[in-house]
C-alpha cells in the first residue's frame, strides 16, 4: 500500500531577519526538491488587498511526499541546514496536528543519532 505524507515545515531563528529567514526557506525548498523526492511548495498567504505579487508566510513549506526512502532524504537535508546555524529551529506538522520541533542549539552530536531516530519515528507514524 502506498501511503502519501504530508507535512508543513516550519523554520524559526531569532539570529535571521525576516529577508534573511525567508531566502534560508527558499533555499531550503529548493534543496530538498533537487536532493529527495519530496513535492516542497512554499506555503502562500492570503493576499492583502491592493497588493501586488504572490504573498507568502514568512518560514513555512508544504511537503508532500510516498513513505520511506523519502523521509531518511528529507531528515539528511535538514540535518545540513542545523549543521549551519545554531539559532535555527525547525518545525515538522503532521495533518492530526502532532508536531516535532528540532532545535539546532541542542543539537550536540551524541544527540543527533536519538533525534533523527525520534524523527523518523514521527515521519512514519502518520495517520494521514
Amino acid at each position: 500500500m502506498v501511503v502519501i505524507i504530508t507535512l508543513t515545515l516550519s523554520i524559526s531563528s531569532p539570529g535571521l531577519s525576516s529577508e534573511r529567514l525567508q531566502a534560508l526557506t527558499g533555499n531550503l525548498c529548493r534543496n530538498i526538491t533537487k536532493e529527495t523526492d519530496i513535492e516542497a511548495k512554499m506555503v502562500a498567504a492570503v493576499a492583502q488587498r491592493g497588493s501586488k505579487g504572490e504573498a507568502i508566510t514568512l518560514g513555512l513549506i508544504a511537503l508532500t511526499f510516498l513513505s520511506g526512502g523519502s523521509a531518511v532524504a528529507l531528515l539528511d537535508v535538514l540535518k545540513s541546514y542545523l549543521a549551519r546555524d545554531s539559532t535555527l529551529e525547525m518545525t515538522l506538522e503532521r495533518n492530526d496536528g502532532a508536531k516535532l520541533i528540532i532545535n539546532a542549539k541542542n543539537m550536540r552530536r551524541e544527540q543527533i543519532e536519538v533525534t533523527f531516530r525520534r524523527a523518523k519515528e514521527f515521519l512514519q507514524n502518520h495517520d494521514d
